[in-house]
């Protein structure tokens, strides 16, 4: 099953809590269930709630809990899209089949 739609469970929730001023360890244990089981589920678009609430750390280590992060996403034509979490520093970054390229200043 697709749940394109999990979204539309998920950012609700997450609203709810941001709206009724939940703490933040309150939302990040309550939402890394959530999505757990909306994983689970085959949740293919958490990518795009993780988006909607990346300004919320709470939200975002809900995630980081479940495996789903802000990749670092730099764009380098000569190898491609960096999967590591956005922030990562050091100096390099990966692909999503582990090959690593050097960072250059101001990278990641």
């Amino acid at each position: 099953m697709g749940w394109a739609s999990a979204g539309n469970i998920f950012d609700p929730v997450a609203q709810a809590l941001i709206d009724a001023e939940a703490s933040d360890e309150l939302k990040t244990k309550t939402l890394s269930v959530l999505i757990r089981q909306l994983t689970d589920e085959d949740w293919d678009t958490e990518y795009d709630s993780l988006d909607t609430f990346q300004d919320d750390p709470a939200i975002v280590e809900a995630f980081r809990q479940n495996g789903t992060i802000i990749r670092c996403d730099n764009e380098h034509k000569e190898y491609g899209w960096c999967y590591l979490e956005r922030g990562h520093g050091g100096d390099f970054h990966e692909d999503d089949a582990g090959n690593r390229w050097p960072a250059k200043t101001g990278d990641a």
